[in-house]
């Protein structure tokens, strides 16, 4: 059996770098250890559920649809191009339905930058606009 050893490693301008733990002692601390070791790295900490789209919203404006052309599904994100035929038939979602209301106002997340894309329906068209991401 070896000796149960660590050392403490540091770089040329004298800057913690590391340690270095023998086997001997790793595998009489690690039951304690690796838990600690896992959390500081953010491993094993369960997902975050996304709060649930508002979809009853976005059909009430679909079935309260009074504007001279059919609904549609795109989306366009201005700040980082993203975009999309379909919103709710992309797997994985490339948006997230935030808000809608019969009145032909959706607003969207962007999955890939987490920009907000509002969708504005008028009557003689659709307008987006982007607010990108403020952290």
């Amino acid at each position: 059996m070896s000796e149960a050893k660590y050392s403490i490693l540091f770089d040329e301008q004298g800057q913690l770098f590391g340690t270095h733990i023998s086997a001997d002692l790793w595998e009489r601390i690690q039951d304690e250890v690796l838990p600690i070791l896992r959390k500081a790295c953010g491993e094993g900490e369960p997902e975050q559920e996304p709060f649930p789209e508002p979809l009853s919203d976005w059909n009430d404006l679909l079935k309260y649809w009074d504007l001279p052309y059919p609904p549609e599904s795109s989306v366009i994100c201005g700040e980082c191009g993203a975009e999309t035929e379909d919103w709710q038939a992309d797997t994985p979602r490339k948006f997230r339905l935030k808000a809608a209301n019969f009145g032909g106002l959706a607003t969207f997340e962007c999955q890939q930058c987490n920009g907000r894309v509002t969708k504005r329906h008028f009557k003689d068209g659709i307008q987006f606009k982007t607010v990108p991401f403020a952290g």
